[in-house]
């Protein structure tokens, strides 16, 4: 009985993981497009690469919006779909995290 709650414990605190790291990446793509300009192609590509080196997480898709919804909106909204792994085949989980920050682009 120990052994299934710990493998349960230990289960939990890696699908907790694998959120935070998504979470955290998605953050730090709306805030490189939001606050320093950055392309949100690039932003994408270097997310996904960044994601897709990290053994937690297998990424499904990373979703920036075109800059120019963006300027429309005023608003970066970035998901990110994954599939958190599992100690065990078939306890894997879907996580999708989306992080939202506000537009500034630089105006000189």
């Amino acid at each position: 009985m120990f052994v299934v709650i710990a493998f349960m414990a230990f289960q939990a605190a890696m699908w907790t993981h694998a959120r935070t790291e998504t979470r955290a990446a998605a953050r730090d793509a709306a805030v490189l497009v939001g606050r320093f300009g950055a392309a949100p192609d690039d932003v994408e590509r270097s997310t996904l690469e960044s994601l897709d080196a990290k053994s937690a997480v297998d990424v499904v898709e990373v979703e920036i919006a075109a800059i120019d919804e963006i300027r429309d909106r005023g608003t970066v909204r970035v998901t990110i779909r994954a599939r958190a792994n599992g100690i065990l085949l078939g306890t894997s989980t879907d996580v999708t995290v989306t992080e939202v920050v506000p537009f500034e682009e630089f105006r000189p």
